[in-house]
């Protein structure tokens, strides 16, 4: 089973390369924040309790996160592969998800995308996106500005100085267009899997 991870700020556009790549190669969507908003809107006990933090742009807690990805991950034992968007978020997310992929000897962390793109820009494409998804922390501008510090203070670092994973990170300009960033992206994937 392969891994990758799509990491960024928000509105960088893992979302979507997410979508494409689960349709071009059969992999599981795994969106740690797509399964919060369900569960808001479902009204359920985990809804209720990441709600608060979701609405005011923070980080939902590691141990809730890790907990809910734990029970999640279990679905997709035999899935080709999983790609991971806005999972981990921070170091110790990314320790417990390495634990859960050894607990159930699903494999190894494979590739890591890095979308890299200027402050105006996420701004912008996220009130743009508050404006026709009606999503709450996309909405409000200080939300908005909270969601990017958050990023820079914590996910930003995850991977930063971090010499175990040199080779399997790659960088890319996420302010190309959807179609330049998919071809980017559908050629590191097809490489890994022709090599292993």
């Amino acid at each position: 089973m392969i891994h990758i991870i799509l990491f960024g700020p928000p509105g960088c556009g893992k979302g979507t390369q997410a979508k494409i790549i689960a349709n071009k190669f059969g992999f599981i969507h795994l969106s740690t924040g797509m399964i919060f908003r369900n569960h808001i809107k479902k009204k359920t006990k985990l809804g209720k309790l990441v709600s608060s933090y979701i609405n005011k742009g923070m980080l939902v807690p590691d141990i809730i996160t890790t907990n809910m990805l734990y029970i999640e991950i279990q679905k997709y034992f035999y899935a080709k592969g999983i790609i991971y968007d806005g999972y981990p978020r921070t170091k110790n997310q990314l320790i417990s998800l390495e634990k859960i992929l050894k607990k159930f000897f699903l494999g190894t962390i494979n590739i890591i995308f890095y979308f890299s793109i200027q402050k105006n820009l996420i701004i912008n494409r996220l009130l743009k996106r508050g404006e026709t998804s009606l999503r709450n922390d996309d909405i409000n501008i200080i939300t908005v500005k909270k969601r990017i510090e958050e990023y820079k203070k914590e996910t930003s670092l995850v991977w930063k100085n971090n010499h175990k994973w040199i080779n399997n990170l790659f960088k890319l300009n996420a302010s190309l267009s959807v179609k330049e960033i998919s071809i980017f992206i559908e050629k590191k994937i097809i490489n890994f899997l022709q090599k292993n």
